[in-house]
């Protein structure tokens, strides 16, 4: 199984710890394989996105230097073999993510944003270049979608904008390179009268450490996501829950839950379960443990 090329360079040239992250406590649960019926590749497949009703997944698809979202549709309970999605197909396409009613979504692609110019480079981690990085939305339309829409200059304000999560009221978490903290942080662009506000540095961990691939929970009540570097991957999954106007310390999930290198984490549809990637497949992480734990320990705050 393997990331982009960008966040393998990453794992490279970044060896920052999760420092200041909580231990997982006492809460711990196991990570369950994810194969739907076997239709997943584990050496080359990463982050489901589901429709609401679950029949239908979007996911993207590793085939040497490219990436291509696929998708596959549950028909009398088997899920299909998948297909490249209408959207997808030509360009360094990765990281679907579905909008909380089902009525868009999200991915990267290193595509032009203006037709005839050439596709998005970056050369922040490498010696040379590597595919660049912006979201892109694609609408639903009846039984389809519609063609893809770049997201706009106010979020793609760089050659890489990556790995979108959206909250129900449309606010959109993401990553991005700060060049002047030379860490990868995630930001938050609130969604207001159908437009995206400036985005802001989420806040999330200690601004010193890279976090990636974040996965908003729909009302904004926490986040999972990686913290840090580690040798072999992208750093630790971690769980942090919002504490007023800002959020709680990150608390490290366990080493059964990170052994396997995790990233790529995205909100299952039940709302308390998370699906990430890791070098053998994809799991599914039930986070119950941790929200009981958390609700206990705030319990008449």
């Amino acid at each position: 199984m393997m990331r982009t090329v960008t966040h393998l360079c990453l794992t490279i040239g970044l060896l920052l710890t999760t420092a200041g992250a909580q231990a997982a406590a006492t809460a711990t649960a196991a990570p369950q394989p994810v194969t739907l019926g076997g239709i997943l590749h584990p050496d080359s497949d990463d982050t489901l996105a589901f429709t609401p009703d679950g029949n239908t997944v979007f996911f993207d698809r590793s085939e040497g230097k490219r990436k291509t979202i696929m998708v596959s549709r549950k028909i009398d309970g088997r899920w299909s073999q998948p297909e490249v999605a209408g959207f997808s197909g030509r360009w360094f396409d990765q990281d679907p993510v579905m909008a909380p009613d089902g009525s868009y979504l999200l991915f990267d692609s290193d595509r032009p944003p203006t037709t005839g110019s050439k596709p998005l480079t970056q050369d922040y981690f490498v010696g040379g270049s590597a595919p660049g990085s912006n979201i892109w939305r694609v609408n639903r339309e009846g039984d389809g979608w519609g063609k893809p829409v770049w997201l706009g200059a106010v979020v793609n304000n760089d050659v890489f904008v990556d790995f979108a999560s959206i909250a129900a009221d449309g606010s959109l978490y993401f990553i991005r390179w700060d060049k002047q903290a030379k860490v990868m942080h995630t930001w938050r662009a609130a969604y207001r009268d159908s437009r995206y506000a400036t985005p802001v540095r989420a806040g999330l961990g200690d601004p010193d450490v890279s976090t990636h691939d974040p996965a908003v929970a729909p009302d904004e009540s926490f986040v999972v996501f990686d913290y840090g570097k580690t040798k072999g991957g992208l750093g630790r999954l971690c769980i942090v829950f919002r504490e007023g106007n800002h959020w709680g310390k990150p608390i490290d999930l366990g080493d059964t839950v990170n052994r396997d290198m995790p990233w790529g984490s995205h909100i299952a549809l039940d709302g308390h379960s998370v699906y990430f990637t890791g070098q053998s497949g994809i799991w599914q992480l039930d986070l119950t443990p941790w929200l009981r734990q958390h609700a206990t320990a705030t319990a008449g705050l």
